[in-house]
């Protein structure tokens, strides 16, 4: 009986890039032997390419090599669409039961992608488009945090052009510095400051603006992240892995992409040393905000817990890091889930 084939996306325009080429390395070896893998990256520039060099080198410069042009045809049903390939000037399909998207930030995270793989036709693992969309947006993620119940920092959205006034408007709304300072649509700490005064607060609005036209200012929450890795769904039911708790160093904040030394100045605790209580609040809003948000497959809930125990919603990673090091594999794992046999999960429940 042949192997179910699946598209492996990797890669993408976002300053995520290489970030979701380890994703996808991680993915390959945990899948390897399980399925029929199909290599689909998508180059910096925004070029889609079937790749079918060593698997290994996707994390080094698979484009130049071993790569034919991949041309994305809507349609469904009798009038079938999908992937197809370049082939000797003609275009030959490209056979694949399901698609497992493995990109990170815009263009690949945020309902663009997911949207793409309706249009043709072709079936994906993980939160579908609006979802995607609303986890990939702070201000409008907290918004439906907030109408589920749970907590979220206060938080005034600035768009480029914002007077010097407006700036200060939103500080003061936050409750005055320190304030945090994020591109509205991220979904990493990738051009994320932490501002204390005025002086700092325009350098970190020029950072996030350089990536996003929409900037959020967020209330700096005092207290510890953790994160809830959830699979599954509202309908079909969800499972979660062990809780994960971060304890940050000195006056910075957690940064799991720094490449040299991603624990430099943070401590993370798999499983958290919460207490009972505590746990049972944070899972409790996880699963709010997930099934708010509409989230499906899989996903990161991250939230803070402050001194006094409170719960406060931070943001949804609706494709969290999925790299040998990332925090949704480590959390499943101490739960007893290896992330292939998670994965291997989601792909069936998908096709049947």
């Amino acid at each position: 009986m042949p192997k179910t084939k699946v598209a492996v996306i990797f890669g993408g325009i976002s300053t995520e890039h290489d970030i979701s080429c380890k994703s996808a390395d991680n993915v390959i070896k945990a899948l390897d032997g399980r399925f029929d893998l199909v290599l689909v990256g998508i180059t910096r520039e925004g070029q889609w390419l079937r790749y079918t060099g060593d698997a290994a080198d996707v994390t080094a410069a698979w484009e130049s090599h071993d790569v034919t042009p991949v041309a994305l045809v809507p349609g469904m049903g009798a009038h079938a669409g999908g992937l197809f390939e370049l082939v000797d000037g003609s275009l030959e399909r490209i056979d694949v039961d399901v698609a497992l998207p493995v990109m990170h930030g815009q263009g690949g995270e945020d309902g663009t992608l997911q949207g793409t793989l309706e249009t043709c036709g072709i079936p994906y693992v993980g939160c579908g488009v609006l979802a995607s969309a609303v986890c990939m947006d702070k201000d409008a993620s907290h918004r439906l945090a907030a109408a589920a119940g749970v907590r979220s920092p206060k938080c005034e959205v600035l768009y480029r052009g914002a007077s010097e006034a407006e700036g200060q408007a939103a500080v003061e709304a936050c409750g005055g510095f320190p304030v945090f300072v994020k591109p509205a649509r991220g979904g990493s700490s990738i051009g994320v400051s932490k501002a204390s005064d005025q002086a700092s607060f325009r350098e970190a609005l020029d950072a996030a603006f350089a990536l996003d036209r929409k900037v959020a200012v967020e209330e700096a929450i005092v207290g510890d992240e953790v994160g809830c890795a959830i699979v599954g769904d509202a309908v079909s039911g969800l499972r979660m892995g062990e809780v994960d708790q971060i304890k940050v160093l000195g006056d910075g904040f957690f940064r799991i992409h720094l490449e040299k030394n991603p624990g430099q100045n943070t401590e993370l605790r798999c499983p958290s040393d919460l207490n009972g209580v505590v746990l049972a609040k944070v899972r409790n809003a996880a699963r709010r905000v997930y099934e708010a948000l509409g989230c499906e497959g899989f996903a990161r809930v991250d939230l803070f817990v402050t001194p006094e125990h409170e719960v406060v919603f931070n943001e949804v990673n609706s494709t969290p890091g999925l790299t040998y090091y990332s925090r949704f594999p480590q959390m499943m794992r101490v739960a007893g889930h290896e992330l292939g046999d998670v994965l291997e999960e989601l792909i069936e429940a998908k096709l049947a």
